[in-house]
């Protein structure tokens, strides 16, 4: 079972790559600038110190290397800023960032400066800081608090931001009114070959090849491409590098990830603005989560860590028993909620991608619940209440959910497919 100890819930992503020798060096090489600034930030931080009792100042840093955790941490941060009591004033320093436009939005909606990094620097270095530090998180990215229903965390566009999305939408064939979809289908090209993670191909493949089980490949996607398509839907492939290109001459199609003229706000208004958004569950669906978006997760795992605060339908990759080809039910698969492939291998589980045909069909649903036009059985409703009562009563739910909106579903073919228990 995933467990806190296995670094997954509070683990910053640069410390999945970096031995102990390479932090030391990189430590080494910042050191006199950190002792320079010290001149100035050790007196501020001990008299941030003595005024605890009247003002409480924290300080903190996003996770800004991986879109995911910036756009949620961000968000959750926007959230708490408009809970806090007057008397706390919460202050954040960006380091390297995965897209410009994001930090962009993230310095006007929250109060970011330079050099707040050598405040928290020292307040770290110095015993007794504790109550002046600022997580990037404090849920792991994931919204168990309720906050996105709770506070306004959607970050408005620009005027000329939206002006110029539009306008590369409209180049592209599209006409204003007409519904379009995020379609983002996870492969490990990026984290391979991404400068922030790496582009020592072979070595980051291999740093990143843990959650390889949760890849799959865009020529399985193309029947359900297709029929969007045929609804007058146009369906953008997103991604910032993806291993190959979609087939060409499909109308109503934009294959983003190989345009050449994609960019950091493009990458943010779509997903903020799109029609709904289908995604194998990877970072930068973060954004349609933030931005309310209607959400389809397919050949998504694991079942445990599904997105149950939002407008969501979550359909599981197939997990099978090596020993006798059998599904695993509902609850075994929460039972095994593996964030590693060697995980599943050893627990003696096979993990199947979704077909063409079963991915067709999780994305009528979707665009048919999205429009109204879902027709759902009395008997698909009760499994739909039964499948949420066990999920419910799993004892990592409010750990890794906390909650769960009242249009979260699961794919109504896969629940016919599983036994409940």
């Amino acid at each position: 079972m995933l467990s806190e100890s296995q670094g997954w819930f509070n683990r910053n992503s640069s410390e999945l790559k970096e031995g102990g020798a390479t932090i030391l060096a990189r430590k080494a090489r910042h050191a006199p600038i950190l002792l320079i600034n010290g001149l100035w930030a050790v007196p501020v931080v001990l008299l941030i110190r003595i005024l605890r009792p009247i003002i409480l100042i924290r300080m903190g840093t996003l996770n800004s290397g991986r879109i995911g955790h910036f756009v949620a941490d961000g968000a959750e941060q926007l959230a708490r800023l408009q809970q806090q009591p007057t008397n706390t004033v919460d202050l954040f320093w960006l380091g390297e960032t995965c897209n410009i436009q994001w930090e962009r939005m993230i310095r006007r909606a929250l109060p970011v400066h330079s050099l707040v990094k050598y405040l928290d620097w020292w307040n770290r270095a110095i015993p007794g800081g504790s109550a002046h530090m600022l997580p990037s998180s404090y849920t792991g990215s994931r919204d168990v608090e309720c906050l996105y229903a709770r506070y306004d965390v959607q970050i408005p566009f620009m005027p000329g931001e939206t002006e110029q999305a539009l306008s590369w939408l409209r180049s592209k064939g599209w006409s204003d009114g007409e519904p379009f979809v995020c379609l983002l289908v996870r492969d490990a090209e990026y984290l391979a070959n991404d400068p922030i993670h790496g582009t020592a191909r072979q070595r980051a493949a291999l740093d990143w090849s843990y959650h390889d089980y949760r890849d799959s490949d865009i020529d399985t996607y193309v029947p359900a491409i297709q029929w969007l398509a045929a609804q007058g839907v146009w369906v953008i492939r997103m991604g910032s590098l993806m291993a190959k290109p979609m087939p060409v001459g499909m109308d109503h199609v934009i294959d983003y990830a190989f345009e050449t003229d994609k960019s950091d706000l493009l990458d943010i208004w779509l997903f903020a603005n799109c029609t709904g958004c289908i995604s194998t569950s990877t970072g930068p669906d973060a954004v349609s989560v933030v931005y309310d978006r209607p959400m389809l997760y397919v050949n998504a795992l694991p079942l445990g860590l599904s997105l149950t605060w939002g407008r969501s339908i979550w359909v599981p990759k197939p997990l099978q028993w090596v020993s006798t080809g059998q599904p695993l039910s509902v609850r075994e698969h929460l039972a095994n909620t593996w964030l590693r492939y060697t995980d599943y291998e050893t627990a003696g589980i096979k993990v199947v991608n979704m077909s063409s045909e079963e991915i067709t069909q999780a994305v009528k649903e979707f665009w048919q619940r999205s429009s109204n036009s879902w027709k759902e059985t009395e008997g698909d409703h009760q499994r739909q209440a039964a499948f949420w009562k066990i999920f419910l009563e799993w004892p990592e739910f409010s750990k890794f959910n906390g909650w769960l909106h009242p249009d979260a579903k699961v794919g109504t073919d896969w629940l016919r497919s599983v036994p409940l228990s």
